[in-house]
């Protein structure tokens, strides 16, 4: 039986749309964004050869699924204080897609890297090894070491059959990181992170005052 200070009649207007915010977009996108920290620590900002671009890099509203979305705008709506901070962070996500997509013209459209694969692949296979490609087409085998580069790999998962080309080649190939354009990306990363960090902090904050204010808990029980 309610008790009368948590029953329908007496519990704040408004408590299940700010449940609505904190657990289907605050606590969704804090996560979101710690994972994507976590990617951009080591630099790889999964880039995707076959997409040209990023597979888990997004714009704040993207990181959510579909069927919250109504209630990350309708907190931007009621929360419009949060709006600049999130779309300051959304800009170095632009900036970020810039960067990786001037590093992704400098590989593939100036015939730098694909020479020195193809080679490299030459050897591997007249040492008796096997096609290292497995379901990728051999004239898209050089796209996939690109997108490895892109994303800074230093060691490939087991079940990845170019696990072992990677690992033996892998110096020759990450050193085109050196080039002018890996510098902005790996500056754009940077930024990007410190943003999440900012933006993580401040929609903590948000959640704690609205679970305050509405006696809520933070997460469903």
């Amino acid at each position: 039986m309610p008790t009368k200070n948590n029953s329908p009649r007496h519990r704040r207007k408004g408590s299940e749309r700010v449940k609505a915010w904190i657990y289907s977009v605050l606590n969704p996108l804090m996560e979101a964004l710690r994972a994507e920290n976590t990617l951009l620590s080591r630099e790889n900002i999964t880039w995707r050869y076959r997409t040209g671009e990023p597979e888990f890099i997004l714009l704040a509203r993207d990181l959510l699924p579909p069927s919250a979305r109504p209630n990350y705008d309708d907190l931007l709506r009621g929360r419009p204080d949060l709006k600049p901070v999130i779309e300051g962070r959304d800009e170095k996500v632009r900036a970020l897609l810039q960067a990786a997509r001037d590093c992704w013209q400098h590989l593939t459209q100036y015939n730098l890297l694909q020479p020195i694969v193809e080679q490299r692949l030459e050897q591997w296979t007249k040492e008796g090894n096997p096609y290292p490609g497995r379901a990728v087409p051999e004239e898209e085998f050089w796209l996939l070491i690109a997108e490895h580069l892109m994303n800074n790999v230093e060691e490939l998962p087991y079940h990845y059959a170019n696990r072992d080309f990677w690992s033996r080649f892998q110096q020759n190939f990450l050193a085109y990181r050196f080039a002018p354009p890996f510098s902005q990306l790996e500056k754009s990363i940077a930024e990007l992170k410190k943003s999440n960090e900012g933006l993580i902090d401040t929609l903590d904050q948000a959640r704690s005052h609205l679970c305050e204010e509405y006696d809520i808990p933070a997460a469903p029980i």
